[in-house]
């Protein structure tokens, strides 16, 4: 197996900052699924439910959307690009990272922590 590729969600100083690190993302990722390199992002989990910042939160989101679109095109090629979600526990989501990176999933999002037990979210 290649190489996997694994892009850690930068933090969004503000609302402008959110299309040049969407379009690094994209550019980086692009290249690695072309060199055959799985795709996994780390977003952090609060962005995903808007609970932080606006800019965080349009950044995590539009990341989410790029995996997903990325697996999507290269579901034929086989390009293999994933997420993981954390809050804070980077090691967990990285050890995630690496287990997805080898398998023959795509487009997925997993979650990792105990920040959702026991809770219903949207």
């Amino acid at each position: 197996m290649a190489e996997p590729l694994i892009l850690a969600q930068p933090p969004a100083a503000d609302l402008d900052a959110i299309t040049p690190l969407l379009t690094a993302a994209f550019a980086t990722a692009r290249d690695a699924v072309i060199a055959e390199r799985p795709v996994v992002v780390l977003l952090d989990d609060r962005d995903l439910l808007g609970q932080r910042e606006v800019a965080d939160a349009a950044l995590a989101t539009g990341l989410l959307g790029l995996v997903r679109a990325l697996a999507l095109e290269g579901a034929k090629p086989g390009w293999r690009v994933n997420a993981v979600a954390h809050r804070d526990e980077e090691e967990a989501a990285r050890g995630a990272a690496e287990w997805l990176a080898g398998s023959a999933l795509s487009g997925q999002l997993i979650r990792v922590g105990a920040a959702h037990l026991g809770k219903v979210s949207p």
